[in-house]
């Protein structure tokens, strides 16, 4: 922001984060005297630091019109004074250049205890994100959800069985059962929603329909082992062979018969030659 200072006529610029804030209360962002005024004012949830134009008003400056950078300025408390702009009256300031990120993406995790989203490295990497990036969440009933990075939202640990950072151009392999049929199912598709905090059902309805495994893996490859004794069989299955990518209401392909006794895991990329194809 940019403001005149009321006691001193001097203008002054700051940047500063809003970290917490309480309903219905009112914040100062001056130095409080009666005749202080904003002259500009703007919000960048990724520090965006812009350009402006300030045109001085009818004054003794030699120049009178020029260009201030924020990107000059350090990120302080909201209760900072700021730099001087200029003692001079201001006429108006206004918007000039879109301005580059100057905070680094955050590093979040996922603590599955407490259901929460952190920056403490606590529970599971998600990776780096930027202002405008998602989380993932895949559920074992067959929902999905887009999710933002509040930190204050509490998450369904006991439902939850896939959670990442959102990629669009990711394709979501899911493997469910269908009761009815006693199948495993496999499915592939990319998610083309876009509404946040709102699930997706992309597995077949029914009554005790459920999903086994999920990932995000370029090329899918699922170690499956079924059966006891003599009759267990075990290999691995490359995805792609078996479903297509579809839109994600489609009900997928078959993979195996239903069975409790039946084992899956997916397959690193250095260990898909340790096993024989038998399924």
């Amino acid at each position: 922001m940019i403001y005149v200072d009321g006691e001193t006529g001097k203008s002054f610029a700051k940047r500063f984060n809003v970290t917490g804030i309480t309903r219905d209360k009112e914040y100062d962002l001056t130095k409080g005297h009666d005749k202080s005024k904003v002259h500009y004012f703007s919000a960048n949830p990724n520090g965006e630091a812009e350009v402006v134009k300030v045109v001085l008003g009818n004054c003794s400056a030699r120049i009178k019109e020029f260009d201030y950078y924020f990107e000059e300025l350090e990120i302080k408390g909201r209760g900072s004074m700021g730099n001087v702009v200029t003692k001079y009256p201001v006429k108006s300031i206004k918007f000039k250049e879109k301005g580059r990120s100057t905070i680094a993406g955050k590093k979040l995790w996922y603590d599955d205890q407490f259901g929460r989203l952190n920056t403490d490295e606590k529970g599971e990497y998600l990776g780096v994100f930027e202002a405008d990036d998602k989380v993932l969440v895949v559920f074992r009933d067959g929902n999905y959800e887009i999710t933002d990075q509040e930190l204050t939202q509490k998450l369904d640990t006991e439902k939850i069985i896939f959670i990442e950072k959102f990629k669009p151009e990711k394709v979501l392999t899911a493997v469910y059962v269908d009761m009815d049929k006693k199948q495993f199912m496999v499915k592939r598709f990319k998610i083309e929603t876009t509404t946040i905090k709102n699930k997706f059902l992309f597995i077949k309805e029914g009554d005790g329909n459920y999903v086994e495994t999920v990932t995000t893996m370029e090329e899918p490859i699922l170690a499956m082992q079924q059966g006891r004794g003599a009759q267990l069989r075990k290999g691995k299955l490359k995805i792609a062979k078996i479903a297509e990518i579809t839109g994600y209401r489609t009900v997928g392909s078959k993979l195996a018969d239903f069975s409790k006794s039946t084992e899956m895991e997916w397959v690193k990329p250095k260990e898909e030659d340790s096993q024989p194809e038998l399924f």
